[in-house]
């Protein structure tokens, strides 16, 4: 058997948005994207600050110039979404969601998209030294599920983050987590 990098890469390919360097996903496939988003139930849970609310700010969002976006695929179904902004020298702020049809794979899918973003370079220099996300406390299972990945939860951050229920905005705590190439316990 192979390598992960190489057991991986026969199953998975990823299909990006990075400004200035690949602008491959379509609207169409942004459109298809928030429709799968929708209907698993996803798109109050991922965008809880009620900032996205149709597909045309989704699209908008998505397609901004201050967000790197990823889409792993098997075949031509969606596995995870990842983008990446609020950037800080070579880290930024990581957000995913795992459609369904990741069932059983979220962990190798999972490790799979940190190792690409870890580990790609762009003239012979690393892109990211480190990852860091701000996960909303009350998402357990996330939390539970980034430290499965190698992310470390940092600290807690009270009155961090915005959900938007209806028409009010709710402010809860959430936590920071950071994840570096050293923290990976995958086998290159």
């Amino acid at each position: 058997m192979g390598s992960f990098s190489e057991v991986v890469a026969k199953e998975y390919h990823i299909r990006a948005h990075i400004p200035q360097l690949a602008d491959c996903l379509t609207e169409e496939e942004l459109r298809t994207l928030w429709k799968t988003l929708c209907s698993e139930g996803k798109k109050e849970v991922i965008f809880y600050d009620g900032q996205i609310a149709d597909s045309d700010d989704f699209i908008q969002f998505m397609q901004d110039d201050m967000n790197y976006v990823y889409v792993a695929y098997e075949g031509e179904k969606p596995l995870a979404l990842v983008w990446v902004n609020n950037f800080l020298g070579k880290c930024g702020m990581i957000h995913f969601t795992m459609f369904y049809n990741s069932k059983g794979k979220e962990e190798l899918i999972g490790s799979y998209l940190l190792n690409f973003l870890l580990f790609s370079k762009s003239e012979g220099e690393f892109c990211f030294d480190a990852l860091y996300g701000l996960t909303p406390r009350a998402y357990r299972h996330a939390l539970a599920f980034i430290q499965k990945l190698g992310f470390r939860l940092v600290t807690e951050m009270p009155s961090s983050v915005f959900f938007q229920k209806k028409e009010k905005k709710y402010l809860k705590s959430a936590v920071l987590s950071i994840i570096q190439r050293d923290y990976l316990n995958v086998l290159k």
